[in-house]
């Protein structure tokens, strides 16, 4: 079964790059793992916008608990691309990152992505429920 990741029109972030050939692999276009490096930088920016440096509301931190990716074409050097954040499946903990990529040369959609994501107490080692401050400039409801 293939992997189906469905966007929503509404999205809450925009983050745009270039592909370098460090992005590349022996193949000549993007490198799978590059795709979740481009996907961690579309997230840190997404926090950085909201206040949040190094994704830490305050003491609190962020762990990503699960990851989905759907490829749909090719990418290379140059490319430039346009990624779209949007938030889904909202829980007291977390949620999901919702990701798409567009190479805006031609408008080709390069890849859609999930991550899972919770709130993370780094000095207890524990999940914790999702900070009023990230709420507030989420546009969240508590």
């Amino acid at each position: 079964m293939r992997v189906q990741i469905s966007i929503p029109d509404h999205s809450i972030f925009t983050y745009r790059m270039t592909v370098s050939r460090q992005h590349e692999n022996s193949g000549g276009h993007l490198a799978h793992d590059k795709v979740v490096t481009i996907m961690g930088d579309c997230r840190d920016a997404w926090f950085d916008s909201m206040g949040f440096p190094g994704c830490r509301v305050g003491e609190i931190g962020i762990v990503n608990s699960d990851l989905m990716l759907m490829y749909i074409a090719e990418g290379f050097h140059n490319d430039e691309l346009e990624l779209t954040l949007a938030l889904a499946d909202i829980n007291k903990y977390g949620g999901d990152m919702l990701m798409r990529a567009v190479r805006k040369q031609d408008g080709v959609e390069m890849f859609r992505a999930k991550s899972g994501f919770v709130f993370y107490d780094y000095r207890i080692r524990k999940v914790v429920v999702r900070p009023d401050e990230f709420n507030l400039k989420a546009h969240i409801a508590g």
